[in-house]
């Protein structure tokens, strides 16, 4: 899932990633600065003193949105929500929060923790560059260090899922309906709404002659409307898996196979028989100790001479505790388990003995049908 990011360091426990599209806008910024703003506003400066006040301006930008998703993130931790990472982007910051509120008013402390952070950061700003006037070296980076918090607090007040201001709606909607997934679908109907006008927006821009600007703008509203749906399906999910543990929803009829017989006997024998893309290996069909699971997809990676003496406990990919889960666990989590480690399925373990295994495919299909059902 993080293929395309950098881990960085970590802050309170939660991890810090650098997308590799933040390096896009880092360097957009970097010009903007350094050959548009800072020239024009700095123009006696020699150009070693602009690079310097460029490079620590774009990061002190950048240190303003990590301090917006921390807040987040320290809030979220006190009411009860897991906080493993926050992801520096091309859009700005996201802190990956593993649940939903518990009730409204976390939800909006949690959400409000940010814009409120923006604006304490906008008055710090603001007053060194009030105290910092006449030094224009100080005054003119931290005048728009100011103003650039007061726009990125204000942004993210907008009332659309998933901005933080959607989420203060949500919340609202959540206190007075007492229902999240209709607190979530008005607030991300709202989101949408919102997107979709700053994609309107931005194409205006464009034919006024904007041309960079309106595309920036067309950007950021098709990633808001498209980021509400998604929001949305994470939130109906999440609703709708609340409670249900993995035993519910794992494949208990397995087909398990020996460690001692050779590749093309568990072809003949149990890939064309039964037609499954995967199986458990165990050490013996008496003792059913689990091992690992091997797949046709690995299987076929042999020619067929070496298909008829390897056997399947020599080239089984042994089980790591990432791809195990135990029988109680919740189907949200499990989920969320698989998408962190990049995995279709878990093995759904009890001691040394396999019980089953879950795939997505499994969850998707069983919440679908319970969906349906009610």
């Amino acid at each position: 899932m993080f293929k395309s990011s950098i881990k960085l360091f970590k802050v309170f426990g939660i991890e810090i990633r650098l997308d590799y599209s933040w390096f896009i806008i880092f360097a957009l910024f970097t010009y903007y600065f350094g050959f548009i703003y800072f020239p024009r506003v700095l123009p006696d400066q020699n150009p070693g003193i602009l690079a310097i006040v460029t490079i620590i301006t774009v990061f002190l930008f950048f240190f303003s949105v990590l301090f917006h998703e921390m807040s987040h993130s320290l809030v979220a931790r006190r009411k009860g929500m897991p906080v493993k990472r926050i992801s520096l982007f091309i859009f700005g910051g996201m802190a990956q929060i593993e649940k939903e509120a518990k009730d409204p008013g976390s939800e909006f402390i949690m959400a409000i923790a940010g814009p409120a952070a923006s604006f304490v950061l906008a008055i710090v700003f603001g007053a060194i560059w009030y105290f910092s006037r006449g030094i224009a070296i100080l005054e003119e980076p931290f005048r728009y260090l100011a103003i650039i918090n007061v726009v990125l607090g204000t942004f993210n007040l907008l009332p659309g899922f998933p901005l933080d201001g959607g989420r203060v709606l949500r919340s609202i909607i959540w206190r007075v309906t007492d229902s999240l997934k209709r607190a979530t679908y008005i607030a991300m109907i709202s989101g949408r709404i919102i997107g979709f006008l700053m994609v309107a927006a931005g194409i205006v821009f464009i034919f006024l002659g904007n041309f960079i600007g309106g595309i920036w703008f067309a950007f950021i509203g098709w990633f808001l409307q498209s980021s509400a749906y998604a929001s949305y399906r994470q939130t109906l999910f999440e609703v709708s898996a609340k409670g249900i543990k993995v035993r519910k929803v794992m494949n208990e009829n397995l087909v398990t196979v020996s460690k001692d017989i050779t590749l093309r006997e568990m072809i003949d024998d149990y890939f064309m028989k039964y037609r499954y893309g995967r199986f458990p290996v165990v050490e013996n069909k008496r003792n059913q100790k689990f091992i690992g699971i091997l797949s046709l997809h690995e299987v076929k990676n042999f020619s067929k001479e070496e298909r008829e003496n390897i056997k399947a406990g020599e080239v089984v990919n042994r089980v790591t505790d990432k791809e195990k889960v135990d029988p109680d666990m919740e189907i949200s989590d499990a989920i969320k388990q698989m998408s962190r480690n990049g995995l279709s399925h878990l093995v759904v373990m009890s001691g040394d003995k396999i019980k089953g295994i879950i795939t997505k495919s499994d969850v998707i299909e069983f919440i679908k049908f319970q969906t349906e059902l009610h």
